[in-house]
């Protein structure tokens, strides 16, 4: 979920919002499930498949919650399982969720190859700067070691801002294509980024 929202903060796309509120429901936070759906809602753009299916998240939602919040006077706790029709309507849900897992999955599979070729860039940039920093101990002439140093500076600043974007990107770009695949298992679970100046890589955590 916190990366659903980090990916948002890149690229705000509101496919981000209706999955965040994908999990927030599947983790039984109705409330805030109810707020993201209302924003993907509200958003322009939205395609009108993945509004409706929006919607009706919606509907049955709010339903719940009236159900939850009214005095225990109708206990009947069948109801609220009762209210929540998108497991019995296959049908309708197997039409319209596709749309946001398609764009989801995408968007997941691109930002890893733009990550996966700002780290290769980024790892050039820092042989670069070895090679430069090689070539300044070399070097006894002041101007030659100036400008040497100078690309060498330039080279090591490219190399870890390469290096941090990529890392980002593929990390995001992973866990959106994982999550689009196996919503539950996203829930419990999270990719982080592990970025240096010397170092890159990723790190999983799980949680029970």
């Amino acid at each position: 979920m916190r990366l659903f929202e980090q990916a948002y903060a890149l690229d705000p796309n509101p496919n981000y919002l209706f999955n965040i509120g994908r999990v927030y429901e599947e983790k039984g936070d109705i409330r805030s499930a109810v707020d993201y759906y209302q924003r993907f809602v509200k958003e322009p753009g939205v395609e009108i498949g993945s509004r409706e299916l929006a919607v009706q998240r919606l509907r049955v939602l709010k339903a719940i919650l009236n159900e939850t919040e009214t005095p225990a006077g109708s206990q009947s706790a069948p109801q609220p399982a009762a209210a929540t029709p998108p497991p019995g309507e296959p049908g309708r849900r197997s039409t319209d969720d596709p749309d946001p897992k398609k764009t989801m999955r995408l968007g997941g599979y691109a930002l890893i190859g733009v990550g996966g070729i700002s780290m290769i860039v980024g790892g050039i940039f820092g042989g670069l700067t070895l090679a430069k920093k090689g070539e300044l101990n070399d070097s006894h002439v002041v101007e030659d070691r100036k400008s040497l140093a100078h690309q060498g500076e330039t080279f090591a600043v490219i190399s870890d801002v390469t290096l941090f974007t990529g890392a980002v990107l593929l990390v995001t770009g992973i866990a959106l294509a994982v999550v689009a695949r196996k919503p539950r298992a996203a829930a419990r679970s999270a990719i982080l980024p592990s970025v240096g100046r010397t170092h890159a890589g990723l790190s999983w955590s799980l949680r029970f």
